[in-house]
């Protein structure tokens, strides 16, 4: 049995080590497919989202074609106004003349003064912006002698389209502009922000339009409370955007430790002089923290793989020990046998030769409690193949025949044997069970017990009661397990009470152990077969 346990301990360390080295596979690839699904999950929304920020694009890209040509003779018109009326006067009248016959009144006008900031304008929240991040554009077009027109672009405050027209005025380095603000695109604005919003990952959705000229357009998809750009945030938009032109020769990915941010560029279908670049960011947070919670059962796995493992090599070598032990007393029986048969029929010889005295009940002493120890050994080597006889067995006669074999034993080692029968008691167990259950409950109570005491055995009703004088017994269940010995200062192999538990249970018999004041008794509940009767 013993090397059953070692080799099934060794089959689950095993395993467990295999399991373990599983678990890291399987870590690896569940990371790698959840890495997977997010970037399959993301291409399918940048993919939806282009198609839904294309469809917006395309329809104000179309109103742009169609307002264009408009847009430049309202400059004109502005212009020839201003030089007629000054640069700094009041605005409404030529404003009220361009939106005449538009009652949403979707024109707007704009001067700067020489540092490009806007000083005069019928669009109140642009008083005091900078155009300085378009100076290059402004330049551009006056240096071919034309009013430029700006591709739409998305004014975050507003959360409204615009285009601009732009041209210095005559003999003047300000700018005069005159904007368009586009219609009927809130709904597929609010599409596109009701998909971005609702996608806890994404941090940020934006489009840019790059004109022939160099002029670019921002589009914020993200819903926030909008706010103008200042300067520096235009000037950074600016060379941001010509850097990802400069490598987007295709769609890529760039990723740092926080965000990842993914591209795509198209050319608009209505005119061949403005390309379109999508830009994605995704808060890298959300997959890290799926990744976390991975690595977190993967390390509770682990430790309780290697607590497994640790606790099964403190079992193996407890096994290993056990089995050794197993494997001493198999080997001690068969040492023990022939001289413990010389010396026994040595004494007897000498008894017949020299007569019994003090120094021959000694040794008979010794003699028996060695026979009795190995009666245990033998016992526990055998009893898988013993042939068992379970029979009747009158257990006052069991009795007195063991208590006169073990009043030797005590009286050698300075105890007394006391048995008292008051009941009559047939058991039906096998001979052998029955007399080591006996003589290791008696062989027990002369080690433990004090010197020069009294052991008392009492057989009454069906309770068989073992009574001794000696220290407090603390454990009384872990007493009846294999090699446990509960005061080690004494000599035993702690197999004695080990083969009385297995001898109780195969045969139902209750036990108990009372330790009080002194006195120890280990008492057993028999099954009689008999009814109770008056002293015998």
């Amino acid at each position: 049995m013993p090397k059953y346990k070692t080799k099934l301990s060794t089959i689950i360390i095993l395993f467990l080590t295999l399991f373990i080295g599983i678990s890291f596979v399987l870590r690896y690839y569940l990371i790698e497919n959840t890495k997977l699904k997010y970037l399959k999950n993301e291409q399918i929304f940048f993919y939806k989202l282009q198609n839904e920020s294309n469809s917006l694009l395309t329809y104000i890209l179309y109103q742009y074609s169609s307002e264009r040509e408009n847009l430049k003779k309202l400059h004109q018109k502005v212009v020839k106004y201003l030089v007629s009326n000054g640069y700094d006067n009041s605005l409404d009248e030529i404003y009220n003349e361009i939106n005449k016959n538009h009652p949403n009144k979707p024109y707007d006008i704009y001067i700067t003064d020489k540092n490009l900031t806007i000083i005069n304008t019928t669009y109140k929240p642009d008083l005091g912006f900078n155009l300085s991040f378009a100076k290059e554009s402004f330049l551009e077009h006056k240096k071919r002698g034309e009013i430029g027109v700006s591709a739409p672009i998305f004014e975050s405050y507003s959360q409204k389209f615009f285009s601009y027209t732009d041209s210095f005025l005559p003999d003047s380095n300000r700018v005069v502009q005159v904007s368009f603000k586009y219609k009927n695109a809130d709904n597929k604005l609010e599409k596109i922000y009701s998909l971005v919003n609702k996608n806890s990952t994404v941090s940020s959705y934006r489009a840019y339009t790059i004109s022939k000229d160099g002029y670019i357009g921002d589009f914020i998809f993200k819903k926030f409370k909008g706010r103008k750009l200042s300067l520096d945030e235009m000037k950074k938009i600016k060379n941001d955007v010509k850097n990802i032109v400069k490598k987007m020769d295709k769609n890529f990915i760039k990723i740092d430790k926080s965000y990842k941010t993914l591209y795509a560029k198209q050319q608009s279908i209505i005119f061949d002089d403005i390309k379109i670049i999508y830009s994605l960011t995704f808060d890298k947070s959300f997959l890290q923290n799926e990744i976390d919670k991975i690595d977190i059962i993967y390390i509770i796995l682990l430790l309780i793989g290697l607590l497994t493992i640790y606790i099964l090599f403190k079992i193996r070598d407890k096994e290993i020990l056990l089995n050794q032990k197993d494997m001493f007393i198999k080997h001690s029986v068969h040492e023990i046998k022939t001289p413990l048969s010389i010396i026994l029929l040595n004494n007897q010889l000498r008894d017949k030769i020299k007569g019994k005295d003090s120094y021959s009940l000694k040794i008979e002493g010794a003699i028996k409690t060695l026979k009795n120890s190995y009666d245990d050994m033998t016992f526990l080597m055998t009893r898988n193949k013993l042939d068992y006889s379970i029979k009747k067995i009158e257990l006052s006669k069991c009795l007195k025949e063991r208590v006169e074999y073990f009043s030797t034993i005590a009286t050698a080692q300075g105890r007394e044997i006391k048995l008292q029968i008051n009941s009559k008691c047939i058991v039906k167990m096998d001979k052998k069970e029955l007399i080591r259950l006996i003589d290791n409950n008696l062989s027990n109570a002369i080690k433990y017990s004090k010197l020069h005491s009294l052991i008392e055995v009492t057989l009454e009703n069906n309770i068989l009661n073992f009574t001794s004088q000696g220290d407090k017994i603390v454990d009384k269940k872990a007493i009846f397990d294999k090699y446990k010995r509960e005061n080690s200062s004494i000599g035993g192999h702690g197999l004695g009470l080990s083969i009385v538990k297995d001898i109780t249970q195969k045969y139902n018999i209750k036990k108990d152990v009372i330790s009080k004041k002194g006195v120890n008794s280990f008492i057993y509940y028999l099954n009689c077969h008999n009814p109770a009767t008056k002293k015998d």
